[in-house]
């Protein structure tokens, strides 16, 4: 029983941590609740389980395809003696804080509420090439800007999710393995559209000047749109106090944008220079094993992949977006005392992949039209920023409820 009991903490406390913000690619943060608690791995008939998690991370390694650009972070941007320009070292620094709560209907029906909120600072380098005396904030300097770092920030409330997860099999007689399928509604309660003050640069008057804009989509606390969502996970006893475990979400965001302007259009592509809402998905599988003499100490380790979708399942495409996954290699570590769980996951990121938009394909298109020897043909393809690691670092308790449950211990992931 304990060991079961533990498996579904890690499950459940892994699966409220499923998806991260990556950086310029912007994955959602978002929880399921843990079905797994403190006694068993199922939450039995009125039965309550609380818990928080947070995680961090901090992107800057910039990515074209699978392709690195360490070069942007090695010269923080601006301008080589010839003046062309080096490429923006943007960084982004997120932590977020999820607040998670589920309640059994049954021994094997429960519902779930994720409220996530979300503090994002994107700092970047100003771009441009300056020379003499310069204009700042209407003040005449003689200094230069140029490679000047700037942050912006964007934090609040995020999209909350509520969702129903059912247990395949009944947990009262499914001790060595089980399987739980999951529907979902994400809502659209987070900010799209933040804005902040951003320092910005007229070359025609040489004036440097600061500005309220519209946030980049990578930090926005929302997507601005509402989803569905579909999960499943499961557990499988590999021998013993080794268990396998594998979980798999995918959100679909019909809305085809937000209605927030990245920048103003270009002709032929208009519509384009709008943000998306953005489908996404993540897929995890690993083991992990029980240790201690109470077995109440789990060690896990997982495969991982996260990211967005170059085109949605289902609405329209026409809006900007950037696409792209990692995978990741996801050690982690459970502690549980009494209905008390704390839990440890480090995700480190080994192959990363920015992949072409339906914005970079429109793009391309538009301009390979009008060339008329395929040799000369382009290739449009964006760039994003992404993290090396994240932390994600989660605590639940369980309570109320009759106390009968499932006669296992594990902690699912």
């Amino acid at each position: 029983m304990k060991k079961l009991h533990i498996l579904f903490a890690l499950l459940f406390t892994l699966f409220t941590q499923q998806l991260f913000a990556q950086g310029c690619v912007a994955v959602r943060q978002m929880g399921g609740l843990n079905p797994l608690g403190t006694m068993s791995y199922n939450l039995s008939k009125g039965e309550m389980q609380a818990g928080a998690s947070y995680r961090y991370f901090h992107s800057f390694r910039h990515y074209v395809g699978s392709k690195e650009q360490p070069y942007r972070q090695n010269t923080q941007g601006g301008f080589n003696a010839d003046g062309t320009e080096r490429g923006n070292a943007v960084n982004i620094y997120s932590h977020a804080v999820d607040f998670n709560f589920s309640y059994a209907l049954t021994n094997r029906l429960q519902i779930n509420v994720s409220v996530p909120y979300v503090h994002n600072e994107r700092s970047q380098v100003l771009v441009t090439k300056t020379g003499g005396q310069v204009l700042i904030n209407g003040e005449s300097k003689t200094q230069t800007l140029e490679g000047t770092r700037y942050s912006v920030y964007a934090q609040g409330l995020g999209d909350i999710r509520l969702s129903g997860n059912y247990w395949v099999f009944d947990p009262k007689k499914a001790t060595k393995g089980n399987l739980m399928l999951g529907l979902g509604v994400k809502l659209n309660t987070g900010s799209h559209s933040r804005m902040d003050d951003a320092l910005k640069y007229d070359k025609p008057t040489n004036t440097f000047f600061t500005e309220s804009a519209v946030m980049d989509q990578a930090i926005q606390p929302g997507d601005g749109g509402i989803g569905f969502s579909v999960e499943a996970q499961g557990f499988r006893e590999l021998n013993k106090n080794i268990y396998g475990f594998a979980n798999g979400y995918y959100l679909f965001n019909p809305r085809e944008s937000n209605g927030t302007f990245k920048s103003a259009p270009k002709a032929g592509l208009e519509g384009y220079n709008v943000y998306a809402s953005p489908d996404q998905y993540f897929a995890r599988a690993g083991a992990m094993i029980n240790v201690g003499k109470p077995k109440n100490i789990t060690f896990s380790l997982a495969g991982r992949a996260e990211g967005i979708p170059a085109y949605d399942a289902i609405g329209g495409q026409v809006a900007y977006r950037r696409p792209g996954y990692v995978i990741a290699i996801e050690p982690g570590a459970s502690y549980r005392i009494g209905k008390h769980t704390l839990s440890l996951f480090v995700p480190k990121n080994i192959y990363r992949n920015r992949i072409q938009s339906a914005a970079d394909i429109a793009d391309q298109n538009l301009q390979n039209a009008k060339i008329t020897d395929p040799a000369k043909f382009v290739h449009v393809q964006g760039d994003a920023a992404f993290a090396d690691y994240s932390i994600n670092l989660s605590y639940s308790i369980r309570f109320g409820g009759a106390g009968h449950h499932a006669a296992t211990n594990i902690i699912p992931m």
